[in-house]
């Protein structure tokens, strides 16, 4: 996801953009650049390719001076990741200026038309489309005599010949204190100021200036000035909202003495899963508000749907509805759900996971759901994102920022919030009884503190890692909840330490992938105390049998594991339906140390970004 930054008001606007850059560097990005009204009227563009560090070196201290900005953090769609592509982008007169996230699907049409009218363009991208068409716009409503300001009415008449998604800000050099932004699937907000306003896409870019925040919803276009702030949507009608109050503080967006965010988010995990928990059990039961007002009567059959480490969450989501609601369960790619007809309707529960709450593919899904009549459910970590809005009801994570790239404690509180959506719908079917509920509840409240002893794995971790960062590759091996695991698990390590791994059932094991086993080729197996553990030692003995190495996720206690692994990490007991959320820790501990052995960048991985808008 590509950052934007934007302000308008009585202080210089540089410092501001770099400084909310800098605070959006956590999403990914390939280039990086500003846009700044000077004071002779001049619209100057500074902007280069790579790390944002080079960008601060371009700017120095003779930087653009000016009181109106934007600065853009780019992630490639079209286009390669050079100086050229880099945002922000400008007609043809450099008199209206704009960023963009997200991706203009019918771009190559409009851009055959603006040619056609004598356009001239300089990049590769999407987004440069967008300024050219504003110009047209705006030059059509001046010579109508559109009284100022234009631009808010330039950019509503141009996005409506737009197919495709974005986040956009942008400012004419004829209108000196007007700011712009609109969006349709990306994520936007507005920060709310004393005689200045803020635009970004998150709230770290702006957080040292303000708590108050509006967030721009779709197909909506918002005019900031110094003074104030106004919303249309596409079709011209006002709106009125209310501002949030955000109430965690900026250090929660900071390293906090971790050498990486990675890592402090790792350590967040005891406190991300008793925020996630509070306000959702009461006593002995499982007490969620959230869906309350739902019908959940009628649902005869569930869809997870996700991407990534949340489709994972899923896999082990569907094994808990299955398990305690007596529900079939069907786990969906995001990417792929629409494209397979999938059979929904009014009897149908589809819960979408995301993050982000953004995911461009989850967000498809989601509107085919819609459409179906299905009941749809997210479970998202950021509110007053996208599905937030639209979806019959919503979980928040309620973890907190998540800095790193890579997913971690969203990843833990997402397994969280579907044990407790799996055993409330258990509940409400009379499928558990509640003597059955209050066992696992009283296991949830203990969470905290027993990942607090998995987390003592660290050194461990590092230890281990240190004897085997030369290997190339690597095997992890589960069943049943352990196999969501072992997807995890290796997908962190691809992640991270740009090793290649791969996630097996272990009875998948003798299938074909075992061919690739030998000395030098490690496994590591998740096998906590379960139903299944005797299984999956069974397919550990055919990884020794091959002389492969072994490290194992085990249970405290399990002393006779070590006859059968080189290396043994260890976990506290629970409840097998929550061991998920333990094991994976010493995997994403593991991946860490890993990275840092082989001079990876932890937080921000190549080629990854944080929340994917586009298709």
């Amino acid at each position: 996801m590509c950052g934007i930054v934007g302000y308008v008001g009585p202080r210089f606007a540089t410092p501001i953009l770099l400084d909310g850059l800098q605070r959006l560097e956590y999403r990914g990005y390939d280039s990086a650049g500003i846009a700044v009204l000077n004071l002779a009227g001049e619209i100057e563009i500074e902007k280069t390719e790579g790390k944002l560090q080079r960008l601060l070196d371009a700017v120095g201290d003779d930087g653009p001076v000016g009181f109106l900005g934007l600065g853009h953090t780019r992630w490639a769609t079209h286009g390669l990741p050079n100086e050229i592509n880099a945002h922000p982008h400008s007609d043809c007169e450099r008199r209206i200026v704009l960023v963009h996230n997200g991706i203009i699907e019918n771009y190559s049409d409009l851009r055959e038309k603006l040619l056609s009218r004598g356009h001239s363009f300089v990049s590769e991208t999407d987004t440069e489309v967008l300024a050219h068409l504003f110009e047209e716009e705006y030059d059509t409503l001046v010579r109508e005599g559109y009284g100022k300001p234009v631009l808010p009415e330039a950019v509503r008449r141009g996005l409506q010949k737009v197919q495709g998604a974005y986040g956009i800000g942008a400012f004419c050099r004829d209108e000196p204190q007007v700011l712009v932004g609109a969006r349709r699937f990306s994520p936007l907000i507005v920060g709310l100021g004393r005689g200045e306003n803020y635009l970004a896409s998150d709230m770290p870019a702006i957080m040292r200036h303000t708590r108050r925040a509006l967030v721009v919803d779709d197909e909506e276009v918002v005019t900031l000035t110094p003074q104030g702030v106004s919303i249309r949507t596409l079709e011209g009608e006002e709106q009125q909202r209310e501002p949030l109050q955000i109430t965690w503080d900026l250090e929660a967006a900071e390293k906090g003495g971790y050498p990486h965010f990675y890592l402090k988010e790792v350590h967040e995990q005891p406190q991300a899963i008793t925020d996630t928990l509070r306000g959702r059990l009461d006593g002995p039961r499982v007490s969620l508000s959230e869906w309350a007002h739902l019908d959940l009567g009628k649902v005869d059959r569930v869809n997870i749907v996700a991407c990534g480490s949340s489709h994972y969450a899923g896999m082990a989501g569907k094994l808990l509805f299955e398990r305690w609601a007596g529900l079939p369960v069907e786990v969906d790619v995001a990417s792929e759900f629409r494209y397979r007809a999938p059979l929904l309707d009014e009897r149908t529960l589809v819960v979408f996971v995301t993050q982000s709450g953004e995911t461009a593919d989850t967000l498809a899904g989601f509107r085919l759901a819609r459409e179906k009549g299905a009941v749809t459910v997210g479970i998202t970590n950021v509110v007053g994102s996208s599905i937030t809005r639209g979806a019959d009801a919503t979980f928040h994570l309620q973890a907190g920022p998540e800095i790193g790239v890579v997913a971690t404690k969203t990843y833990a509180t997402e397994l969280v919030v579907l044990v407790l959506m799996a055993l409330d719908l258990a509940r409400r079917r009379g499928a558990l009884s509640d003597a059955e509920v209050s066992k696992v509840v009283g296991e949830l409240r203990q969470l905290p503190s027993k990942l607090e002893a998995a987390l003592e794995t660290q050194d461990h971790a590092a230890e281990v890692a240190k004897r085997y960062s030369d290997r190339n590759g690597f095997f992890f091996l589960g069943r049943n909840l352990g196999y969501p695991t072992a997807l995890e698990g290796a997908l962190k390590l691809k992640e991270i330490s740009y090793i290649h791994a791969e996630g097996y059932a272990g009875g998948e094991l003798k299938h074909g992938p075992i061919a690739m086993l030998d000395p030098g080729f490690p496994v590591f197996a998740i096998i906590p105390r379960s139903g299944i553990y005797d299984k999956l030692l069974s397919n550990i003995q055919e990884v020794r049998a091959r002389e492969a190495h072994v490290l194992a996720v085990a249970t405290e206690g399990n002393e006779a594991i070590r006859t059968s692994a080189e290396e043994v990490f260890y976990v506290p007991e629970t409840l097998e339906e929550l061991n998920p959320v333990l094991t994976v820790i010493p995997l994403q501990l593991f991946a860490y140390y890993m990275a840092l052995e082989r001079g990876c960048d932890v937080d921000q991985p190549r080629n990854l970004a944080k929340s994917v808008t586009v298709e």
